[in-house]
């Protein structure tokens, strides 16, 4: 809720001005009082009178800057944010009157689902910034964390046992089967290797053909791919190097940046413990496995504890298989 506080006549036409949404409330009365009462329920407070004297109000309620609401003063052609949670919504009201705004020297236009993107590196699907407007604003936001990635401190209003929201925020590196009500934003960490093994001349086409069955078979993301991995003499295969490019240019990085196409032994994948190993590939090129070993052995390379995502599937002359790099 944007609780809007005036002591003028003036400031009380200015505020009633304001379209900050259907949460947004007028407080009539006394403002020390009111603003006491319905401060635990603010995700905003906004104050139509000199910065010192909305300062002072404040100052006894504050506790600390992950959970206070955001706290904006608007006097004489100026808007200013006194905390940090303001910033975005004091930006609001200076647009909407066209005056000035003052933000605090600690922002960097980022919201806590803003860090949550660049702590865990993750790409994004859906509505960032209106996700995170929501999460500044107090709204309660449901955050679900299958994978259990160790976060950082978090709002209040942005966690796991808030129900019938209208966002919910999911990390997670499978596509959801049965999406939450309401609005969904989708946090996908760079958690898979994807091993791939084919016969000799393999077609890129036959290559991004059996890629496209992690995604219809096993529900992951291709977003979230972090490397491929293949035995040495497949290396040079033209059609992995060009399904592996392919791949980047359709998901990789938006500077066009794509993930590593890491190479092992023979001798280093026939080491690997793995489900489906067969006989015929080792008589082939020495190892008993190559999708599924090329996969959980980069896995191992780049993080502690791996587990099987996908085990090999086929199709054609192709097998592929992802391992997840675990928290």
């Amino acid at each position: 809720m944007i609780g809007l506080f005036a002591v003028t006549a003036q400031g009380k036409r200015a505020a009633a001005g304001l379209a900050l949404g259907p949460d947004t409330v007028l407080v009539d009365g006394p403002v020390k009082p009111s603003l006491e009462r319905l401060w635990p329920t603010l995700g905003s407070a906004v104050f139509f009178m000199g910065a010192g004297a909305a300062v002072r109000l404040v100052a006894p309620l504050l506790e600390n800057k992950r959970d206070d609401p955001g706290v904006v003063c608007v006097h004489e052609g100026f808007v200013i944010a006194l905390t940090g949670a303001g910033n975005i919504l004091a930006q609001a009201i200076a647009e909407s009157l066209n005056v000035t705004v003052v933000t605090t020297s600690d922002y960097l236009g980022a919201t806590p689902i803003d860090d949550l993107v660049e702590t865990l590196d993750t790409a994004v699907d859906g509505d960032l910034a209106a996700c995170g407007a929501a999460v500044l604003a107090g709204d309660p936001v449901r955050l679900l964390n299958p994978l259990g990635f160790l976060l950082p401190d978090l709002p209040g209003n942005l966690q796991p046992d808030n129900y019938g929201t209208e966002w919910t925020v999911l990390i997670d590196d499978r596509i959801p089967g049965l999406r939450p009500k309401g609005k969904l934003l989708r946090l996908i960490p760079k958690t898979l290797v994807v091993g791939v093994g084919s016969s000799k001349g393999v077609t890129h086409e036959a290559v991004t053909a059996a890629l496209e069955l992690l995604e219809s078979e096993h529900e992951l993301d291709p977003r979230a791919v972090r490397s491929f991995a293949t035995i040495d003499i497949k290396a040079r295969e033209p059609g992995i190097q060009e399904a592996v490019e392919d791949w980047g240019f359709w998901h990789g990085e938006s500077d066009g940046s794509m993930p590593p196409l890491a190479v092992h032994t023979a001798d280093a994948l026939a080491c690997v413990d793995v489900p489906n190993p067969a006989a015929g590939v080792q008589a082939e090129v020495g190892t008993p496995s190559v999708a599924e070993a090329a996969a959980l052995l980069t896995a191992r390379e780049l993080g502690d504890q791996v587990e099987l995502a996908a085990p090999k599937t086929s199709a054609g002359n192709v097998t592929v298989a992802a391992a997840r790099i675990l928290p």
